[in-house]
Order: structure tokens, then C-alpha cells, then sequence
């Protein structure tokens, strides 16, 4: 039984010889080709236990080589997009509740105010009122025509900046002295 072993055996070992010598001439031999991914880098372990990976020259020399440390450049480059991601988003937030707080000020920033005159009688001016801006009642239109003619100016509504223009000329356009005026404005006029 021994016998028939030998030769097995002996096949064996050959075989063996023989893989070890062709992978090692060829190791030799393309030792210095970029495309040798058998040997295509070095692993140097440094004191901190960290795995530096040492590329051949010509491997250095490829723009597209990303270097890695046990994905460690991988993982902080994730973070930093995450923290780039909720900056993005607080700013957004920040701005679009800015642009609320300004467009909910212009929204009533402008006033259309009437002013006395002793041409037109208080039926007229009411009914102007009325007609042009639709939201107002017969009763408002009348306290503001009243308002107008005891202190001569009365403020009929506020809106915003392209309303306030068209019903402005609107009044104007049936014989009322009006104006727009912005919010602002009124408040400087106040302060002196």
C-alpha cells in the first residue's frame, strides 16, 4: 500500500516545486509592472498600529490613486457631507423664514390714504369707495370719507406695494385725491 504512495507522493512535491518557481520568476520578473497587482503595494505598519499603504512610483504618479487609511479618509469625508448637509438646511430655513417675515411686512406695508376735498360730496366719495375696492363696506367707506373731511386724511386700506397702485389710480381715475404711501414713511413723518 506504501508502495503506490511514493509516487503520489513524490507528484505531489514536484507539483509543489513547480508553482513556487513559476509564481516567483514571475514575481521577479514583473516586479516593477504597474499592472503586477501582486505587488503593486507595500503594507508598513507604523507605532500607532496604523496601516500605511507605500505605492510604487508609477502608481504615485496616477491622479485617479485615492489613498485610504482603514477607510479613515472615507469616514471623516462622510461627516463633513453631513455637517455641509444641516448647515445647507439651517441656512435655507433661516432664509425662507426671513423671506416670510418680509413678504408677511409687505403684505400691509403700503396705505392708500384719501384726502379731503371740498369738491365731491360724501355720497360721491362713498360710493367710489365701495365701487372700487370691493372688500370695503358702505358703513367703512362712509368713516372713512367722515375721517377724511374732520381731519383730511384718512387712511382707506393697507396692502401691498401692486394693489395699493391700481386701486390708487382707480380713485384718482374718478376724481379722488389719493395717494400711497409706504409704512415707512408714515413712521418718519411721526417721528418729527
Amino acid at each position: 500500500m506504501f508502495k503506490d504512495l511514493k509516487p503520489f507522493f513524490l507528484c505531489i512535491i514536484l507539483l509543489l516545486l513547480l508553482i513556487y518557481k513559476c509564481t516567483h520568476s514571475y514575481n521577479i520578473k514583473n516586479k516593477n509592472c504597474p499592472l503586477n497587482f501582486m505587488n503593486s503595494c507595500v503594507r508598513i505598519n507604523n507605532v500607532n498600529k496604523n496601516t500605511n499603504i507605500s505605492f510604487p512610483k508609477e502608481l504615485q504618479k496616477r491622479p485617479s490613486l485615492v489613498y485610504s487609511q482603514k477607510n479613515f479618509n472615507l469616514e471623516k469625508i462622510k461627516k463633513l457631507r453631513n455637517v455641509i448637509k444641516e448647515i445647507k438646511k439651517d441656512n435655507i430655513k433661516e432664509a425662507d423664514e426671513h423671506e416670510k417675515k418680509e413678504r408677511e411686512k409687505e403684505t400691509s406695508a403700503w396705505k392708500v390714504i384719501l384726502y379731503n376735498d371740498d369738491i365731491h360730496n360724501f355720497t360721491y366719495v362713498t360710493d367710489v369707495i365701495v365701487k372700487v375696492v370691493g372688500q370695503i363696506s358702505k358703513a367703512k367707506a362712509h368713516t372713512i370719507t367722515v375721517e377724511a373731511h374732520s381731519t383730511g386724511q384718512a387712511l382707506i386700506l393697507s396692502t401691498w406695494k401692486s394693489k395699493a397702485e391700481k386701486y390708487c389710480q382707480e380713485l384718482q381715475q374718478n376724481g379722488l385725491t389719493v395717494s400711497i404711501i409706504h409704512e415707512s414713511q408714515l413712521k418718519d413723518k411721526q417721528k418729527k
